[in-house]
């Protein structure tokens, strides 16, 4: 009689392949996936009845923010809770490694937190989070914006020059080597807006020398989508990069056709044999550090100058002329489309439309009360959070119709108890997948559910090159979901949206139970995974 650690009974199982689902039996022995079958005679210590309910692979969050998070708190319960197994973690450009003694602090800085650690290299970094009894499996990129501290300090708006460019591409090669998945850029944030297309180049031919992946925040995302998305397309074509074009959702101001044509250039590109595919987010809300509403000039200012500019009539003056924003929903006045997302400061106030804030504060316009949060932050104004109305609905369907778009978070592993309670991310940190899933997937029905599953698993698996994890078959890692899709349900909300979603009701990861029946199980089974 066979016998296994565990056996899922009677599901029915989607692979992550986007084939059609079979209902059969899963075996998991030694942190595997042993056999799919009628497993009737066999035994197992623990056994699940999931009739009735579909059971995939573990799913892989292709853009995350998780870095700091999985050393805060290594539960990541948002994120098991949903059934995420593997996040991939230092995208837009923003890393913990490599750094130096000196860009150290000002990494954490840029992340709105204290100093923690010891490391210096990749490696290293990745070392510290082998110790860290981390939940979910952890695959890193290295961040342009980290090298590029590294290498010139964090206040220098300006262009590097070619020694600058070579010690970056050593820095980026040593931690390719020491296990790093690829190299990102978030080319519309301080510093990767400094960089030219030569930076870029350079970095990204030592990633394709490598084998890795290149995944890009494209410098515009609303009137100059054509040159942001263009310059990405072209960097993969001059380098041969296997290119991952992170959350392609164009933002307010964009041309109506933006996202078709950007489509467009993609499949000519993908025509010519140049690897590209894309992430997008399953929400109308697009969030960012409220820093990144200032122009460049200002992230040349050390923290004390630019709270005192931000206290000067002439200073907020200067503040406001920026001529390419982050959002054009600023320029334009929709304060009451952008919301405060998280603070150190005003906890009471997170989830307000600006708007709502400038009339409480009786302020004269949203610009002036953006300052005044920022100021009332002092020397954490760097992890303030925004988030705005900027996404369409019809883009989104549009992104998903795409077979190569892979859905992620873009948030971080949270949870409503411990050192990270209260702290919000997105507005979907805690909810994502219940809103693809349940919005997109079962409600709108935009993708089946066998392909809905595959944008979470079997497509962004390939896309990181992961051989054992993203599906559901012989010899892979057994990182399992099971879930109920008539439960699932989306429970965020701007005035609590730290509340789990439901829906997910099993999730093992590296054959570990870490969640049984709505019940969080404390082992922690999460690997920090290396390119090899």
């Amino acid at each position: 009689m066979a016998a296994f650690d565990t056996i899922i009974r009677g599901g029915t199982v989607i692979d992550g392949t986007g084939g059609r689902a079979c209902v059969t039996d899963v075996g998991i022995v030694d942190g595997r996936v042993a056999l799919l079958d009628d497993l009737a005679a066999a035994i197992a210590p623990e056994v699940v009845d999931a009739r009735g309910k579909i059971v995939a692979p573990g799913f892989i969050d292709i853009h995350t923010h998780s870095d700091l998070a999985h050393l805060i708190d290594p539960r990541a319960e948002s994120q098991i809770r949903q059934g995420v197994t593997t996040e991939a973690i230092g995208q837009c450009g923003i890393s913990l490694a490599p750094c130096t003694a000196e860009s150290r602090p000002e990494v954490f800085k840029a992340m709105g937190s204290q100093e923690r650690g010891h490391w210096h290299t990749y490696g290293e970094l990745l070392a510290e989070m082998d110790s860290a009894s981390i939940a979910t499996n952890v695959v890193g990129f290295v961040g342009h914006g980290a090298v590029r501290t590294a290498v010139m300090g964090a206040d220098q708006p300006r262009p590097a020059d070619d020694a600058e460019i070579a010690e970056m591409v050593r820095l980026l090669e040593q931690s390719l080597e020491e296990g790093a998945f690829g190299f990102t850029t978030g080319l519309e944030y301080h510093p990767g807006k400094m960089a030219t297309y030569d930076e870029v180049r350079a970095l990204c031919a030592v990633t394709a020398d490598a084998s890795a992946l290149y995944a890009t925040h494209a410098r515009n995302r609303d009137k100059r989508y054509f040159v942001g998305f263009g310059e990405a397309l072209d960097v993969a074509r001059d380098t041969g990069v296997r290119l991952q074009i992170s959350h392609i959702n164009p933002k307010h101001g964009r041309p109506d056709d933006a996202l078709r044509n950007t489509l467009q250039m993609i499949e000519w590109t993908r025509a010519e044999g140049v690897d590209v595919a894309m992430d997008m987010m399953p929400t109308n809300w697009n969030h960012t550090g409220a820093t990144a509403l200032l122009p460049t000039w200002s992230f040349g200012l050390s923290i004390d100058d630019l709270l005192a500019t931000l206290a000067s009539k002439d200073g907020r003056r200067r503040l406001r002329d920026n001529p390419l924003p982050m959002w054009q929903l600023a320029v334009e006045g929709q304060w009451d489309r952008i919301r405060l997302l998280d603070c150190a400061a005003n906890r009471d106030l997170v989830g307000k439309t600006m708007e709502y804030i400038g009339v409480e504060r009786n302020t004269a316009d949203g610009w002036d009360t953006l300052f005044d949060l920022l100021i009332d932050e002092g020397p954490r104004l760097k992890g303030m959070l925004l988030t705005s109305e900027a996404f369409a609905e019809s883009d989104n369907r549009l992104a998903l119709e795409h077979p190569m778009c892979a859905v992620e978070s873009d948030t971080m592993a949270m949870a409503n108890d411990g050192p990270l309670a209260g702290r919000m991310f997105s507005m979907l940190g805690y909810n994502w997948v219940a809103r693809f899933l349940g919005h997109y997937v079962r409600d709108e029905q935009v993708l089946s559910l066998e392909d809905g599953i595959r944008r979470l698993s079997g497509l962004p698996a390939d896309r990181l090159g992961l051989v054992d994890r993203g599906y559901l078959r012989p010899g892979a890692a057994a990182d399992v979901v099971v879930l109920e899709l008539g439960a699932i349900r989306d429970n965020s909300s701007f005035e609590n949206a730290t509340i789990y979603a439901d829906g997910i009701e099993h999730v093992w990861v590296n054959g570990v139970t870490a969640f049984h029946e709505g019940i969080r199980r404390p082992e922690h089974a999460g690997q920090v995974l290396r390119r090899v």
